[in-house]
C-alpha cells in the first residue's frame, strides 16, 4: 500500500490543502509531478542502493523515507511539503524497483503467486484511499488524512523490521563485486533489456493518458459525472482482478501460449482504438465497454513487464538493475504521452491525430511485447 497510496491521495486534497498553505490550487500541481520526476531520476539508481545495503536494509531505508516525508508533510508550509513530497517519491522509487527483486530473492519458485499478491495490493490500498479519504477530510480534515498516510509507513517499517529478523532469502540479495560493475554499466546497452523498457513505458503511456484525459474526453460527450466515476472505477477494477490472474499465466504458459495471449490482448486494444474513430455518442455503455477494454490492456502488459522482471533475470541484483532500468525509462516516456494528448485535445477532443497516435502506441507494444516473451534471460550469465 506504501507503493502508491502516499503519492495518489494528495490530489484528492489539493483545494484543501492549497487553503491551508494560502496558495492556489494550481500552484499545488507540483505535488503530483514531484513523484513522477524522483521516479524517472532515481528509479535507475535504485539497484545501487541495493548492491551497497543488500536487499533487506535497502527496503529498510526505502520505508523509512515514506515515514520521513510522510511526517514532514505534516508541517503547514510549502517548502516542508515540497520536501516531504520528494522523499516519498524517492522512496516509492526504490521499493518500485525492489519489489520484484524481493519476488526473485524470497519466492523464486512462486514469482507469478507473489507478483500477483504485491501488484493487487498496491492498486487495492490506491482504491481504498480513493474511498476513505473525502470521508475522513469531511470528518476531520486533510491533516487527519495526513496522518493516516504517516501511520501506513510506520506500521509497514515495525511489520517489515521484525520479519526481516528471521526471514531469509533463497537466492544471495547482494551481488559478487565483479558482476555489478558489468550489469551496472552494460544493461542500458542491452537489446534485450530495451524490450522490456518499451513494455514498461508504452503500456504507462496509455495508461497516464487515459487516467489524466479520459474523464475530460467524457465529459465532452455529455457523460454525466456520476457514469464518468464509474466508468473511471470499473478501470480500476478490471485492473485489480487482471493482477489476480495473469502474473501465474505469465510464469506457467509457453512462449507460443504468450505470444498468443499477446496477441489476443491487442487485438482488444485495437477494437478500443477503431471505437475511439467512431467516438460521436453519449451513450454510457460505449464508454464503459472502452474503459474495460483499456483497463484490461494496461494492466495485462503492465504485469508483463513487472513479472518479467523477475522471471526473466537469475538474480535479485539483475532483477533490480533491469527494473530500475526499465521504470526509469519508462516512466520519462509516460511523463510525455498526456501532455502531448492534452495539447492535441485543447484543438480537437476527438481529432484524428491522437486517435492515430493511440492506434501506434497499442502495435507498437504488442511488438515489444512479442520480443519480451521471447527472451529466455535477459543477461547471458548470474550475477
Amino acid at each position: 500500500m506504501n507503493m502508491r497510496a502516499p503519492v495518489t491521495t494528495v490530489p484528492l486534497m489539493l483545494n484543501e490543502i492549497a487553503s491551508s498553505l494560502s496558495v492556489k490550487p494550481g500552484q499545488l500541481g507540483i505535488l503530483t509531478t514531484i513523484p513522477l520526476i524522483m521516479f524517472v531520476l532515481i528509479s535507475n539508481f535504485a539497484s545501487k542502493t541495493m548492491a551497497i545495503f543488500g536487499l533487506k536494509r535497502a527496503i529498510t531505508f526505502a520505508v523509512a523515507l515514506i515515514l520521513l516525508g510522510s511526517l514532514l508533510r505534516l508541517g503547514v508550509n510549502m517548502p516542508m511539503v515540497l520536501i516531504g513530497t520528494a522523499l516519498i517519491g524517492i522512496g516509492v522509487a526504490h521499493l518500485n524497483v525492489f519489489m520484484p527483486s524481493f519476488v526473485t530473492a524470497f519466492f523464486p519458485n512462486k514469482i507469478g503467486l507473489y507478483t500477483s499478491l504485491y501488484t493487487m495490493s498496491t492498486m487495492l490500498g490506491t482504491a481504498i484511499f480513493n474511498l476513505l479519504t473525502a470521508p475522513i477530510m469531511i470528518a476531520f480534515g486533510w491533516h487527519a488524512v495526513m496522518w493516516v498516510l504517516v501511520l501506513l509507513p510506520a506500521l509497514a517499517l515495525i511489520v517489515w523490521m521484525i520479519a526481516a529478523r528471521f526471514a531469509q532469502p533463497v537466492v544471495a540479495d547482494k551481488p559478487q563485486k565483479t558482476k555489478v560493475a558489468h550489469e551496472a554499466l552494460h544493461v542500458w546497452n542491452n537489446k534485450k533489456a530495451w524490450l522490456f523498457l518499451g513494455v514498461f513505458g508504452l503500456q504507462a503511456t496509455v495508461n497516464y493518458t487515459f487516467v489524466a484525459w479520459m474523464p475530460s474526453l467524457m465529459a465532452f460527450h455529455k457523460i454525466s459525472a456520476g457514469n464518468i466515476g464509474i466508468a473511471m472505477a470499473l478501470y480500476s477494477l478490471l485492473g485489480m482482478i487482471v493482477s489476480l490472474m495473469v502474473p501465474n499465466l505469465i510464469v506457467r504458459l509457453s512462449k507460443h501460449g504468450l505470444s498468443i495471449a499477446v496477441l489476443i490482448v491487442g487485438a482488444m486494444g485495437l477494437v478500443s482504438a477503431l471505437m475511439l474513430f467512431n467516438q460521436n455518442t453519449g451513450s454510457v455503455l460505449f464508454w464503459l465497454i472502452v474503459a474495460s477494454i483499456i483497463g484490461i490492456m494496461t494492466s495485462f502488459f503492465f504485469l508483463i513487464a513487472m513479472t518479467m522482471f523477475a522471471s526473466k533475470t537469475k538474480t535479485p541484483y539483475q532483477t533490480a538493475t533491469v527494473s530500475g532500468m526499465a521504470q526509469s525509462g519508462g516512466y520519462l516516456i509516460s511523463a510525455i504521452g498526456p501532455m502531448i494528448y492534452g495539447n492535441a485535445f485543447q484543438q480537437n477532443p476527438i481529432g484524428l491525430g491522437q486517435n492515430i497516435a493511440y492506434t501506434i502506441l497499442i502495435i507498437l507494444l504488442v511488438l515489444v511485447a512479442l520480443g519480451a516473451v521471447q527472451t529466455d534471460y535477459i543477461f547471458d550469465e548470474a550475477a
